[in-house]
């Protein structure tokens, strides 16, 4: 089901169909979390400001929405002029750390969870990663808090956190690992002989850095080093 002569398909169960909201650009730029009301071949709708609907067109989708289920999405104008939301953020906000500084303070919005820990928005204009381990509290898609540049990955990726602990960057690496081990049960698979690639998609840092932080521990007599898992002592 589609729309034409400027009538939305509106609600489920609605008699009639909704008049197309007149396009605003006030909040174009920004992202929200709305909730699904209904899907169709045209897209998705949300509900948006004032039992308005807001269509997120198919090809504006990371994946597949549920209805009843919400969604942060970036809203913009389409060539018509008219006010859509996508869910695909990666288009039209940064990946890349640039301007933003190391250690600096931001505004985080919860994007999504994934599997080492929360997409978020940072400062409205950027994506960042904010490890599981390191949050020790449950957040939700469009969940707000201050956060922190914890660290730029190699490819300038942002890993964030919620908290700035004292010390240099490769102490909070440590830190990370010793958190790590502690929800695998003491016992990690994820030794100095791991691939690059494991190390880098588990903690964003090169298995240089990796090494150097399981050294800094073995010295301190915190974990034990075999040739295929770690121990937390």
């Amino acid at each position: 089901m589609g729309y034409a002569n400027g009538m939305w398909p509106g609600r489920p169960g609605s008699d009639s169909p909704k008049t197309k909201p007149e396009a605003s650009d006030d909040q174009a730029g920004q992202c929200v979390l709305l909730k699904v009301i209904n899907t169709t071949r045209a897209g998705t709708f949300m509900e948006w400001r004032e039992g308005r609907d807001l269509l997120i067109p198919i090809s504006q989708q990371l994946a597949p929405m549920q209805r009843g289920k919400s969604y942060v999405v970036y809203l913009l104008l389409d060539p018509k002029g008219q006010m859509i939301g996508s869910t695909k953020l990666h288009r039209y906000l940064a990946e890349e750390a640039t301007p933003l500084k190391l250690r600096e303070k931001v505004d985080l919005m919860i994007v999504s969870e994934t599997d080492l820990g929360y997409k978020a928005v940072i400062n409205g204009t950027h994506l960042g990663l904010l490890f599981k381990n390191e949050t020790f509290q449950q957040l939700k898609p469009g969940d707000k808090t201050t956060g922190y540049i914890k660290s730029i990955r190699e490819d300038r990726k942002i890993n964030l956190a919620l908290k700035l602990h004292e010390g240099n960057p490769q102490d909070e690496l440590a830190e990370r690992i010793l958190a790590f081990l502690k929800a695998g049960g003491g016992v990690s698979t994820l030794s100095d002989n791991s691939p690059p690639e494991a190390i880098y998609e588990q903690f964003g840092v090169s298995k240089v850095k990796y090494k150097k932080a399981l050294g800094t521990l073995y010295k301190k007599r915190l974990i034990n080093l075999e040739k295929d898992k770690i121990t937390l002592l």
